[in-house]
């Protein structure tokens, strides 16, 4: 009975080094995540002691990743504002933000305006489903469709 404990505790002890591996596996600079709660504070630099610049207040937003160091990120939004944040209030989570300054259609298939779901408002923040060549699929509020990727903040051009 002792050794098979023992077993047990040793392959418990392996398996959780395995794990612990894994989760270091290093992401792509730069890379798009979400906010993931409702108040970030942004810092100068990376580290809690470093003066807090301003503060980010929506859950959701599409941040961009250009940098790290240990767990904090540096981060720029859609406007081009940034800073340091740690990697705990971010989410792997997408979103996308619309740039076109014009109404732009969410229609049902790429490429098919034969079917406009509805039409969105310039900055709308949708989630991200998944993108297709030139096209990436999204949820605005309840309305599912295509939209051209050009159009979108959130998402790079080979993604």
């Amino acid at each position: 009975m002792n050794k098979i404990f023992i077993c047990l505790i040793f392959y418990i002890n392996l398996s959780s080094v395995t794990f612990a591996d894994t989760s270091k596996e290093k992401l792509p600079i730069p890379r798009f995540v979400t906010m993931k709660f409702g108040e970030v504070n942004v810092r100068t630099g990376p580290a809690v002691d470093c003066p807090i610049e301003w503060v980010f207040v929506r859950k959701g937003e599409p941040i961009e990743i250009i940098a790290e160091y240990e767990q904090w990120r540096k981060i720029r939004d859609v406007s081009e504002e940034g800073g340091w944040v740690h990697a705990s209030v971010l989410s792997a989570k997408r979103s996308v933000i619309l740039i076109s300054k014009n109404i732009m259609p969410l229609i049902s298939s790429p490429r098919s305006y034969d079917h406009i779901v509805v039409q969105l408002k310039p900055k709308i923040r949708c989630n991200l489903v998944k993108c297709k060549s030139d096209w990436c699929q999204v949820v605005c509020k309840s309305y599912k469709g295509w939209i051209e990727k050009k159009f979108l903040w959130g998402v790079y051009p080979d993604e």
